[in-house]
Parts: structure tokens; sequence; C-alpha cells
């Protein structure tokens, strides 16, 4: 048992022994040391010495000054100039719309450098930044908005003209990238080249926000189906940052172990570029950036994933290590450009989404035996840390996620809240730095996730007695597709909004490269002429492309409940795999 600072006790899986190497470099005689502090009214490791903001990662970034930051097609900016069009942006933030200290300020683009500047300027002024899924239908990013409490939209022209469509006239004022076809409205938009243009007397300055101030909002969703918004404070993400930055180092002494070879320098973790694979809305986006940001390495960015691209980089920036999800992975692969000689350049693969195929592992192992693979597990609600796992103890545990993250704790319980045994299943509970403050505005929700300084992960696991974790259920019915969160309830919601729709279940079944494909059944009366493709239809102009169901199963019979009448989704899922 432990107690937190609030006096509360909580159960611990830290009696059980954690990744033998990371003890070792947090030892007397290691490399970096954790020490407590107080953060969010509660006692918390961190890493001493690290930055506790991300004014103090900035202030570690401006020394950086030529250096390359961002590559983006044919953009390039270093660190200097970077810093210099977030220094006019976030003057004409305070001056022109009066964001300080706790605005949320929406960033709703694609991957894009502009995406970053804002980043910057907005947490510079003290103000919070929500990233909002910019791959939504208008009404998904109008609510993501409205969620979070914006005060303004920094938006790049074709989000302009899909929001303008639905609602020519938000409540907020909108700072556009580009030149939208709905135009700006005089008076409340602006123009972000402008804005951007270099001034003199900009000097970029972040302010001094306490580790527990707002830093960004991230949206999640639950079992309603609708997006909470998680805000995650400057100390979470500082924190997230510096273990980033340490468990690059356990994978540098790690490989080295395993295969007896001596990385170069340039293909150390503190040097290599942060490639971003996919949309920077997500944690696998901005923690990333963060991260590059802080130890100065250059951020390159793919507006869209192109695996000829990925090759590109591999063969001519150096990308030696690669965050993937498996469709990405599966498409390498595949390429007439995957040569032994090209796939040996990369040293380092961490997956963080759904679990490797057997067979797509395996094809791995063949093909890039000096590549050293590790899973990791988080949620939104953690800053991105939980748990990892990586070389030869992967290998061995592949379906697990690892062993507990420096400055993590976890817990595995049973339903009365009691501690599970070893290798009992429960639900998994986290405590550390990296907890989100709240969901903005559902303090509902924020009582049943966050309770006495642990968060509700809502996934079922298991904890060995080598105290490594296994995730081996989901509490809340998630489906992850190519590396995208899809909740069923969310696309559940939508179905049940067809007309002629009775009753639907969403649902994952294992896919070779997505390593899950979203599929649907729904319930029609007999007659009834919708078909598969009215459905699909439907979800389309709903949702984002990646929640629509792959295939959409029509049946005439009532799904089987359980005795609450619920739908049975277990009963059903076994029929669907009988045939």
């Amino acid at each position: 048992m432990s107690a937190d600072a609030g006096g509360h006790s909580a159960v611990t899986a830290h009696a059980a022994p954690g990744d033998p190497l990371v003890a070792r470099l947090l030892g007397p005689d290691g490399v970096a040391a954790l020490e407590t502090i107080e953060l969010g009214g509660r006692l918390r490791q961190v890493f001493k010495g690290a930055p506790r903001t991300l004014a103090g990662i900035y202030r570690q970034a401006q020394a950086y000054g030529d250096r390359v930051m961002v590559v983006q097609d044919d953009v390039r900016l270093t660190y200097a100039e970077a810093f210099a069009k977030a220094a006019a942006l976030a003057d004409s933030l305070q001056a022109r719309f009066a964001i300080g200290p706790g605005s949320k300020v929406a960033v709703v683009m694609s991957n894009r450098a502009e995406w970053i500047v804002s980043v910057l300027a907005i947490t510079a002024v003290g103000g919070v930044a929500a990233l909002v899924n910019s791959r939504g239908v208008a009404a998904e990013m109008l609510r993501a908005i409205a969620t979070a409490d914006c005060e303004l939209a920094i938006i790049d022209a074709d989000r302009a003209d899909i929001i303008a469509a639905d609602t020519p006239d938000p409540t907020w004022p909108r700072i556009v990238v580009g030149e939208p076809s709905s135009g700006l409205r005089d008076g409340q938009d602006a123009d972000y080249g402008e804005l951007t243009s270099t001034k003199a007397g900009s000097v970029f300055a972040a302010h001094e926000s306490h580790p527990d101030a707002g830093g960004i909002v991230l949206f999640t969703s639950g079992t309603t189906g609708f997006p909470k918004a998680a805000l995650l404070s400057q100390g979470a993400l500082a924190n997230s940052v510096a273990i980033a930055c340490f468990m690059g180092l356990v994978q540098d002494v790690r490989y080295e172990q395993e295969t007896g070879e001596v990385l170069a320098p340039e293909r150390r973790s503190m040097a290599t570029p942060a490639v971003i694979l996919g949309p920077m809305f997500h944690l696998s986006g901005i923690m990333p950036i963060f991260r590059a940001i802080s130890l100065g390495t250059t951020i390159h960015i793919m507006t869209k994933w192109n695996v000829d691209i990925a090759f590109d980089m591999i063969e001519t920036v150096g990308m030696s290590r690669l965050s993937f999800v498996p469709a990405m992975l599966w498409d390498m692969l595949r390429s007439p450009r995957a040569t032994p000689e090209t796939l040996g350049k990369v040293a380092y693969m961490a997956n963080g989404a759904a679990a490797l195929n057997p067979t797509l592992l395996a094809e791995i192992r063949r093909r890039m035996p000096n590549c050293l693979l590790s899973n990791t597990y988080g949620q939104t609600e953690t800053t991105a840390w939980t748990c990892s796992i990586s070389g030869q103890a992967y290998l061995d545990n592949p379906s697990s996620c690892g062993w507990a993250a420096p400055t993590v704790e976890v817990s595995v319980r049973r339903d009365d809240g009691s501690e599970a045994d070893v290798g009992e299943p429960g639900e998994l509970w986290v405590s550390g730095a990296g907890l989100m403050t709240e969901y903005l505005g559902d303090p509902k929700a924020t009582a049943e996730a966050l309770q006495d300084g642990w968060l509700a992960s809502g996934d079922v696991a298991t904890i060995d007695a080598q105290g490594i974790v296994t995730i081996v259920d989901r509490k809340k019915n998630m489906v992850i597709s190519g590396g995208e969160n899809i909740y069923c309830a969310e696309v559940e919601r939508v179905l049940a909004d067809h007309p002629q729709v009775g009753d639907c279940i969403a649902y994952g079944r294992p896919d070779p490269r997505l390593g899950e494909r979203l599929e649907a059944t729904v319930m029609v009366a007999a007659g009834s002429a919708v078909g598969e493709d009215d459905i699909k239809a439907h979800c389309r102009a709903n949702l984002a492309i990646y929640k629509v169901p792959r295939t959409v199963r029509i049946i005439h019979e009532a799904l089987p409940r359980t005795a609450s009448g619920k739908v049975d989704r277990g009963k059903y899922l076994k029929q669907i795999a009988a045939g």
C-alpha cells in the first residue's frame, strides 16, 4: 500500500519488479534520478532537473537557433524562424484577441508547419491549445470547439470551409491559414500569414506558468459516444517529454546490449529526427513534437501517410526510429523499396496501437533481425505513458505492454476496489505525474475517472509475477484501426439515427493490415430496401471517414440482449466468429 498527498491509501503494483535496465539507469550510479514534488495537490515522482513546464522546454529550444526545427514539403523553418513567427502570432493573440493565461484556443488544421507555430504561440502566452481532430465532419469539429469552450480558432482554409458550409457565422473569431472560399469576416477574423510576418520588437518570451496550469486539450470518446475534452497540465506534458527522452536512452543501451552493435552518434535517440507519420492532434503526434523541440532535433511532417515518402526519409534524413501503427509497417514491408539494406537502417520501431499480428511480427523479425521492437500502452488521460516493453523482453511477451514507465504506478483491481492477485484480470488503474487534470465541462465523468489520485483506465488487465502488464479486454468498447481509436458507442449513436435502423452494434474484427477493422450490424424491418451502401453513406455524412464501418451487415431479426436489456456484445461476436 502507498499513501498519496491527500492521505488516501492506494493499491500499487510497485512491489512487483520492474524493467531491470530502467531500474539500473535510475539507480545510484545511473544516468538519471527521480525526485518527489507536489503536482495537482499530490506528491508525484518526476525526473530530477528536467523542465517542469512548456516554458522551460522552450527556453532550452531557443538556444538551438539555426538548427532546422520543421520540414514540411518545401517549407523549412529553423528554430529561430519558428520562434520569431510564434512571437509575432503571440503578440496578436494578446493584443487583438485578448488571449492570455487559461484561454482556450482551438487548433484545427491538417499536419503542417503552421500547426506547430500556432501551438508554440498559444502556450507561450499561457493559453491552452485545444487540438481538434481535423479529420472530422463539421458537426464533430464544432462540438469539440464548444466542449473545450474555445475563445478563438486557428484553422486552415479547408477546415474553415467545411465548418462554414454548416455554420456560416460561428460565434468565435478565426485566424485562418490560407484563403478560404468562405472569406474572412470583417472585424472578427484574421489572416495567419499577416499575423506571423516578422515584426520589429516581437520577442518570444514564454509565460511562466505553474506546472498545474493547463497546457493542451485532447479529445477522447467514452461510453456516451461523444468526445470529452481532456485537459493536460504543463507539468504532465513536461514529465511525459522527460520520460520519452529517458526511454530513448534505454532503447539505445538495450539495442547495443542485444545486437552487439555500437550505435553511431547520428543514430542515437537524442540525435535522430522526429518523423510525424500520423495526425498531429493525437498524443502520438504532439508528444514527439515537444520531445524534438526539447532536444533541438528536426521535425519532419508527413501531411498524409505515403510509403514512398517514408522510405525517402529513411534513406535521406536518417529516420532510424519509427513510431508506427501496424498498417504503416504492413505497407512498408510490401513496398519494392523494402530492401535488406534500407530496412537495415531502421534501428528501433515502437508500436503503440493494436497488438502486432503474429504473422506480421514474424515477418519483421525475419526481415529486420537487428531492429529493436517495443510496445507501449498509454491513454490520452495519462499523457501517453503508462507501460512499455522492448527488445527480447517484448519478443518473449508479444501480447503484453510491459512494465510501468518511470514515474508511473499501476494497479489491477477487482470491481470491489481490492487488489487483484498476480495474473488475475481486473481493471487497470494508473497514477503518476502524467494524469489529466479533468474532462472540461464534465465533472461527473471526471469524478468517475479520477479517484484519490488514480485514473480508472477502463481496460481489463493482468500483472504477472515479473510486474509485466497485459491488456486482456476493454471495458470501453473501442476499436483501434490503422492507429485510430474508434469508440463503438459513437458509431452506434450515428447508426441508430438512421430512420430505418431499429437496432445496431459496432465492433472490431481482426485485420492483417489495420490491426482491427470496424464493422457493424444493423437491424431493419423486413421488406426494407435499405442496404449496406445506404448505411455507409449515412455514416460518411456524420462521422470522420475512418469511423465509417468497412462492412455493414443487414439483419431483420433482433440482436441478442442481456437480462438488463443491453445488446449482448460478447454473445453476438461469438455468433459472427462461428459463422
